[in-house]
């Protein structure tokens, strides 16, 4: 197959581009005026990134002989979806502060998928059914990602804001940080919910290693992100608080999803 072939070589470029798009990225924070020309070449290079990061995913995910779950694979599909969101979104707002911190990981995550090969070699024969489910599964997780970390930088703006530290003001606006982190969680929770009842409806047996542990996280992951929208809109929950349920509920989810998996897949095997 084609696509195999060049698969290694897209794999090294959408980690340089990922690097590049990175630098522009952070210089785009630190400049105030060459910051929207920085910008644009950190979103050129990402959706650049994103394209050849692209062909990998078709090499791992889609050919024949099945699809190939393991937890690098995963971790790879999953970041390859969060670049792909904040690529797109800096086409629209800036995105500079997230773009930082995933593009990097993504470039390390597609490294790691060239030193352990054998990850993507043992593929599952799954239906076109349990595939949405799994889709379903990997957008939801990116765009919560998505909101976690801006979380983290609604924590760190509002502590510095309160010690009156030096340059303590955001280079965005807390208010505009807060409606994006709200906006990922909506998008987010309602992809959650259609991957839950997927789930449900396309499952086949509890017996599978991993899968009770899951369940259960996940599900109270649901419930603390509905409680958080339910105080958003009920009692005006904002800032640190509602950073704080958000971080709450995306590390139950995390550890849901690839905590489980790497009990299976490494501390049992091992």
């Amino acid at each position: 197959m084609i696509i195999a072939s060049l698969a290694p070589w897209a794999t090294l470029v959408a980690s340089l581009l990922y690097g590049g798009a990175t630098y522009f990225a952070h210089r785009g924070l630190n400049q105030t005026q060459e910051a929207p020309a920085t910008s644009r070449l950190a979103t050129t290079l990402g959706l650049l990134a994103v394209l050849a990061h692209g062909l990998t995913v078709g090499d791992k995910l889609l050919l024949s002989g099945g699809m190939s779950l393991g937890i690098i694979t995963m971790l790879g599909l999953t970041a390859f979806a969060m670049s792909l969101l904040i690529a797109l979104n800096q086409l629209r707002r800036p995105m500079n502060h997230v773009a930082q911190v995933v593009f990097p990981s993504t470039a390390m995550i597609l490294i790691l998928t060239l030193v352990f090969p054998q990850d993507a070699g043992i593929r599952v024969d799954i239906s076109q059914a349990l595939m949405l489910h799994i889709v379903l599964s990997v957008l939801a997780y990116s765009l919560l990602a998505v909101a976690a970390l801006q979380a983290v930088y609604l924590i760190w703006f509002d502590r510095r804001l309160k010690q009156n530290l030096p340059r303590a003001i955001p280079f965005i606006p807390i208010q505009t940080l807060d409606v994006f982190l709200f906006e990922s969680l909506w998008i987010g929770l309602s992809a959650l919910t259609l991957a839950i009842a997927t789930g449900f409806v396309f499952l086949d047996s509890l017996e599978v290693p991993g899968l009770i542990h899951h369940t259960i996280l996940t599900g109270l992951a649901w419930c603390i992100f509905v409680v958080l929208l339910i105080g958003r809109y009920r009692l005006g929950w904002r800032g640190s608080l509602a950073a704080t349920w958000t971080l709450t509920g995306f590390l139950l989810l995390a550890l849901g999803y690839f905590g489980s998996k790497f009990v299976v897949e490494v501390v049992l095997r091992s």
